[in-house]
């Protein structure tokens, strides 16, 4: 392959970390973005004048503010790995943050909410068009898809704003459902790269069985649920595939032979975040299947708050310590904080009421207010506070 040339900006750039501004943002968007979903649940106060269905702002400042945050600052900076060339430059990244911001706070204010969706769109555009840049100048094809990902994600919140305008809830609800299917995509083809690769530097002689095949059989299982979800498939054969790629990934993940990790909380995490991937596939699948009797709204949080949750903090600590050049390790606080989306989802699904929801919340908000505390002074001045 020939060698790219860096451009200026990419020698201007080169210093600079996207994760930093946006893992912030990320955390706030779920520790905030939380808070005010308690604040709806308990004293019923709507936290948009935008988005007036209360359950479409939790799910969108979920699945786009936070999400769209976290991916970008993952993926930003993995594709500047990926490819040798810095994804952005000081004012590009700034101006990025500022746009995924300012679309934040349109939506929570009276003024039409097309205004908060241009700049939220306008955010995953900028996103996918910086990403797919270094991917172009480096010839970087085995990454390619994620541009695709990054475009339909684009797509969906568009999908969803359009809904959300013409007033047709299938439209809306299933751009949201497509964005939660879209997100597990992600999490099985990252994570299906990451945690092995990560399991094997850190222990010596750890022997794992990872064939090509079912890597493949499993984004690609996954990548058919989001279709079938987006076409509107009926819910039982959506369902029997989701069984169907949750076995797989469960195959996968004890071919990695995650329980020798038991030591190493920053491994741990990871196979906990994949563990829960499975089981929420598998929980939303025999809810559509018609087995076990949970809406399907209620069923996705085994992989929003289980898995999104657990695998976010998991990576945004390690990206966080390897990239600031200080030791990539945890500590009792740090450990005590993985496990805090675990008891989330636990409380979420099995206590399916009001008081659930509310502990449920309640633990999810200590989870990211704790990596502010921890890990934000790393992400703001390269230095973590003693103790972490």
């Amino acid at each position: 392959m020939a060698q790219t040339v860096p451009t200026s900006m990419d020698r201007t750039a080169a210093h600079l970390h996207p994760f930093r501004p946006l893992f912030f943002c990320a955390a706030l968007a779920a520790s905030l973005g939380m808070l005010a979903w308690g604040a709806f649940l308990h004293f019923g106060w709507l936290p948009s004048a935008a988005l007036t269905d209360p359950f479409y702002w939790h799910a969108h400042v979920m699945l786009f503010g936070f999400g769209g945050a976290l991916i970008g600052g993952f993926l930003l900076t993995a594709s500047g790995n990926w490819s040798g060339i810095a994804t952005t430059s000081r004012r590009s990244l700034w101006l990025l943050t500022a746009t995924w911001a300012v679309a934040r706070l349109l939506l929570l204010t009276p003024l039409p909410f097309w205004l908060g969706a241009l700049f939220d769109v306008a955010y995953l555009s900028g996103l996918a068009f910086l990403v797919g840049r270094v991917l172009w100048l480096s010839r970087n094809r085995r990454n390619a898809f994620v541009v695709g990902i990054l475009l339909l994600y684009a797509g969906l919140d568009v999908a969803f704003y359009a809904g959300v305008l013409v007033a047709s809830d299938v439209v809306a609800t299933r751009a949201l459902f497509g964005a939660v299917d879209l997100l597990a995509v992600l999490m099985l083809a990252i994570g299906g790269r990451v945690i092995p690769f990560f399991t094997e530097r850190k222990l010596a002689a750890h022997a794992m069985w990872t064939p090509t095949c079912l890597a493949w059989t499993v984004n690609g299982g996954a990548a058919l649920v989001l279709v079938c979800g987006l076409a509107g498939a009926p819910g039982r054969l959506r369902g029997i595939l989701m069984l169907a790629v949750a076995a797989l990934a469960l195959v996968r993940l004890a071919g990695w032979r995650g329980w020798r990790t038991w030591r190493e909380p920053m491994l741990w995490v990871l196979h906990l975040g994949y563990l829960w991937l499975a089981a929420g596939l598998a929980i939303r699948g025999l809810a559509l299947a018609g087995v076990l009797p949970m809406p399907g709204l209620d069923a996705l949080h085994g992989i929003t708050v289980g898995a999104l949750g657990t695998l976010s903090l998991g990576m945004m600590v390690r990206v966080a310590q390897g990239h600031s050049g200080v030791p990539i390790r945890s500590s009792p606080a740090l450990t005590a904080m993985f496990l805090l989306p675990s008891a989330a989802a636990i409380l979420r699904l099995c206590f399916n009421q009001p008081a659930g929801w509310m502990w449920a919340a309640l633990a999810w908000l200590a989870a990211y207010l704790a990596y502010l505390l921890l890990i934000g002074p790393l992400l703001v001045s390269g230095r973590a506070p003693a103790g972490t």
